[in-house]
């Protein structure tokens, strides 16, 4: 069996489908990327959210096992790994998919936001009542609202930083960046790492080609979180096309790290320009 870890947003989906179709010895799967660059598009194998979902030895017979971390245990991104480092047998291959920035564990949770429909669900739950106590779900927040929380949760990222710290031996970490931007070469040291045969290379380059596409709407709205946060250093104009409120909310948890707060009570519609949001900087 091989075990792909990895967050919500850093493509473990595209992972375990490229080493199904790029590899001579395991099954094949019908799958497809969908418009919003996603390929959620077929059933993983055995896809664990939890650790006591993932300790039944009865399922590691199968090929491909793709839990998540943290997952819904709620544990820090390390200790779910170390966690799942006390399952795992030792013959088993393990691929974690890790994030060895700030800007890249930020990026990936924007990745997450934009392709998985109950990703707000999971990381607001039970919040929503620190607001109000008559809300139910992240849904009855305000806009104002909801970004705060958000930016508060994409605080937190920096706890993926631990895992390059403590690296698990014999198992292989390749970045989110990896996959973005080298892909080829990471699906071939992945495919060498599980001891399988690639069966056509040339056909990877295909593949990435139309998927690598499919990401761009969101590697450009991360673009324009780090040209707006730069154009504030910088004290520059600059303006830009509306950004989601998950991108609204990195920009706020960007300048929080350089020590400016956001006057955000009733802020529902963020600026869209440097000088508008320098008004409601406070520093």
């Amino acid at each position: 069996m091989i075990v792909v870890i990895f967050p919500a947003g850093a493509f473990g989906s595209t992972i375990e489908y490229s080493i199904r179709q790029f590899s001579n010895e395991l099954t094949k799967i019908k799958a497809y990327v969908m418009e919003n660059g996603s390929m959620h598009s077929y059933s993983k194998e055995w896809h664990p959210t939890t650790i006591s979902q993932f300790k039944n030895p009865a399922n590691f017979t199968v090929e491909i096992a793709t839990p998540t971390y943290p997952g819904l245990d709620y544990l820090s991104p390390l200790q779910t790994l170390i966690e799942l480092k006390k399952i795992i047998p030792e013959n088993k291959k393990v691929i974690v998919i890790h994030m060895n920035t700030l800007e890249m564990a930020e990026r990936t949770q924007l990745f997450a936001y934009h392709k998985i429909h109950s990703f707000l669900h999971s990381i607001t739950k039970d919040k929503e009542k620190s607001w109000n106590s008559d809300y139910s779900s992240f849904t009855d927040m305000r806009k104002y609202e909801l970004r705060e929380a958000l930016s508060y949760y994409i605080d937190q990222q920096k706890n993926y930083l631990e895992i390059e710290k403590n690296i698990i031996k014999d198992w292989l970490y390749i970045s989110a960046d990896d996959i973005l931007y080298d892909f080829k070469d990471t699906i071939c040291k992945i495919i060498n790492y599980c001891g399988l045969t690639l069966n056509n290379s040339n056909s990877i380059d295909a593949f990435y080609t139309g998927w690598f596409a499919k990401q761009q709407y969101i590697l450009e709205e991360f673009k324009r979180i780090n040209d707006i946060i730069e154009a504030i250093n910088n004290e520059t104009y600059f303006e830009w096309v509306r950004l989601s409120i998950f991108g609204e909310a990195i920009i706020q948890s960007r300048l929080r790290k350089n020590n400016m707060e956001i006057a955000c009570f009733n802020l529902d519609t963020f600026p869209t320009n440097t000088t508008d949001l320098q008004k409601v900087i406070i520093q």
